[in-house]
């Protein structure tokens, strides 16, 4: 921003400092100040709290949500990623905001009295100008950016203002191995963690308003991660190997090539020449609306269906895909196809309303054609309660796009055969919850609770990493779906893998949150009565379903159910109960490719006849010994052995068992 030759002053003080800036003489001339932190712990802390870069992505587009922006830009220059650029339209800093937030790493003015005169909160220091509840508390945000690179430029505007603030800001931050580095300790006030240097510019664009934070230099290994490095690597050395015929080498590699990724640029350093080595591969075209890609994404992710019960993420995605899924989990943005509480009985659903009690029952809610779930919980459910997460709010829709791509919630409400559990329809549970804490003292209870939540049961939870509970608090979330449900210590392992839950925080919670926003203090009473309050019905869902599921059974059974099973089927249903719960185990189906195809399109376990062509002596194992390999394949589910493998990796580790016992020795 300046000559080698200039000489910049600074100035330390955060209330000279914004006098500085205000002043109109100074327009032009750059001014100097280091960053500070207001508590020392802050700086102790902060260096890698953000895992990956989706974490440092996701502060940023809150901090965006927090400034009542309604659309965000990133663009990540993928798939070189030597430059990241973030835009949003909201509030923008004024002197006095810029001031405080550099001279007050981890202590942000919103939620405090400060935070309204500043132009951060409103009235309602919980609260937005515009009336969102806050997102951000600690204000540790510029940490978040100290992640993906150590220097960067923010500029910002406030609606109205005849200037604009430009802060090339250069952080430094704690490190284990060498202290602070190039840092300079103050006292108690807290550790100096960087250098601002900022300048007010005139602008005739008195409308435009918001902020745009430029990261020129993204840190090597930043690159390296969002580029897929590691795993590309692997793929060539795979490749190679199988190139060469040495099969056990490639066999020793497990790693394959995503079927979506971004593309490989090789020598993509940020100042060096970048060639495209494999081009992207994306579920969608150039023609493809920004709206429909995250569609477009789940879709390409529920087609691996076709191959593995339960497709997973990391195999189908690289790296930036993933990160994409991530945020779309993260952000506070709409679902990529609508709201759970915006379903109607046309999704094929059975609606029911989970009670608070302690050993409570839920009670099933009649849904009339067109009406959606939450106008029939007004009308019908217990206490007539209103569900208002989902209702479009006064101060506008909140968009983020990321590089031509529209971030959607990418969870949908499918229904989705299962066997056995075959219901004709699946399951969707809501409830509200708001404990009267007036009893617990105030310095344990912390704070006021309030939630409203779903937990949707169907055959198959597509993609694996949906399945479990997700807690958004105030429409965002810092963590993935949790499949332990809180540590729930029950034997419901299948039925817990068919379950998406999600829990609205509306208030409270965020105290609960530690410093990185993706994990939970466990010991906070507001994890502990969520933790609780889910259990329970996770348990009323388990208990509707297995009466429901048992009711099927005995109609499809008919007069079959009173005859005595024989001495096979009573060890696998011994061995079933044991390893997964008191259900009868899942059918198996040997059948030809359609009758495969159409069974495990019905949610039933189906293999190949054809693993069976080359035993006995005939060349064909005997007919008669169909029931042995149900029998196998019903205990090798109880033991979770299958779970991952795709359905052709399946049938190989069966028919090698079955080769074991009747292959060429028997002939």
């Amino acid at each position: 921003m300046t000559s080698g030759s200039e000489v910049v002053e600074y100035i330390e003080d955060q209330a000279e400092l914004a006098k500085y800036l205000a002043d109109p003489d100074a327009a032009g001339k750059p001014i100097r100040t280091h960053l500070q932190t207001s508590d020392r712990v802050i700086a102790r802390v902060t260096d890698g709290i953000y895992r990956e870069p989706a974490s440092a992505l996701r502060e940023l587009i809150s901090n965006a949500w927090d400034a009542d922006a309604n659309r965000v830009t990133i663009l990540t220059d993928a798939p070189r990623f030597g430059r990241i650029y973030v835009r949003d339209d909201g509030n923008g800093m004024s002197f006095s905001t810029l001031s405080h937030l550099v001279k007050n790493i981890g202590g942000s003015a919103k939620r405090s009295a400060k935070g309204e005169g500043l132009g951060v909160t409103g009235e309602d220091s919980e609260r937005s100008p515009s009336g969102r509840q806050l997102i951000g508390k600690i204000g540790i945000g510029l940490f978040s950016i100290s992640q993906l690179a150590r220097r960067f430029r923010i500029v910002t505007k406030v609606k109205g203002a005849s200037y604009r603030l430009i802060a090339e800001i250069s952080l430094r931050t704690y490190s284990e191995e060498g202290g602070v580095d190039d840092a300079i300790i103050e006292g108690d006030d807290g550790y100096i963690n960087g250098e601002v240097e900022i300048v007010s510019q005139p602008a005739d664009d008195l409308d435009s308003h918001g902020t745009d934070i430029i990261l020129e230099e993204i840190k090597p290994r930043v690159r390296d991660l969002l580029r897929d490095s590691d795993r590309w690597s692997h793929v060539f050395q795979r490749e190679e190997a199988e190139k060469a015929g040495d099969k056990e080498a490639a066999n020793a590699i497990r790693v394959r090539r995503p079927l979506y990724h971004s593309g490989w640029m090789a020598g993509s350093s940020p100042d060096g020449v970048a060639t495209m080595q494999i081009p992207p591969s994306y579920p969608w075209t150039d023609a493809t609306d920004p709206g429909e890609r995250m569609a477009a994404l789940m879709d390409a992710v529920e087609e691996q269906g076709k191959k593995t019960d339960r497709p997973e993420l990391a195999l189908t995605l690289d790296a930036y895909l993933n990160m994409l899924w991530t945020l779309g989990l993260s952000a506070p943005v709409g679902y990529v196809d609508c709201h759970p509480f915006d379903l109607t009985a046309s999704d094929h659903l059975g609606l029911y309303w989970i009670s608070n009690e302690q050993k409570g029952q839920s009670v099933e809610v009649q849904m009339l054609p067109g009406e959606t779930v939450r106008e029939a919980v007004k009308a019908r459910a217990p206490g007539n309660r209103e569900l208002k997460d989902g209702i479009a709010q006064s101060n506008g829709e909140f968009r983020v796009y990321i590089d031509s791509i529209e971030i959607k919630h990418p969870v949908r409400f499918k229904y989705r055969p299962a066997g056995e559990r075959n219901l004709s329809k699946s399951l969707l549970f809501v409830g509200s919850y708001n404990p009267n804490l007036s009893k617990v003292a105030a310095d344990l209870r912390g704070g006021g609770l309030c939630l409203e939540a779903y937990i949707f049961w169907t055959g198959r939870i597509v993609p694996k990493e949906n399945n479990g509970v997700l807690v958004r608090i105030k429409g965002a979330s810092g963590a993935t779906f949790d499949p332990t449900f809180f540590n729930y210590q029950v034997s419901e392992l299948t039925r817990l893998r068919q379950i998406t839950s999600e829990i609205f925080i509306r208030r409270g919670l965020d105290a609960a949150l530690n410093i990185d926003r993706e994990s939970f203090n466990f010991s906070h009473p507001h994890v502990q009565l969520v933790a609780s309050w889910l259990q329970r019905s996770v348990r009323q869902l388990t208990n509707r379903h297995k009466d429901l599921a048992s009711k099927l059974r005995k109609e499809r059974l008919g007069a079959k159910a009173a005859v005595e099973a024989g001495v096979l089927q009573v060890l696998v249903n011994r061995v079933w109960r044991e390893r997964q719960s008191d259900d009868v185990p899942p059918q198996v189906i040997l059948a030809d490719a359609s009758g495969v195809d159409h069974a495990r399109a019905q949610g039933k376990v189906a293999l190949h006849r054809s693993i069976t062509s080359s035993f006995g002596a005939s060349g064909q194992m005997p007919k008669q010994m169909d029931g042995k390999v149900e029998a196998l394949v019903q205990v090798l589910l109880a033991y979770d052995v299958l779970q991952g493998l795709e359905y052709a990796e399946q049938e190989e580790l069966i028919a090698a068992i079955l080769q074991i016992f009747y292959g060429a020795e028997s002939k």
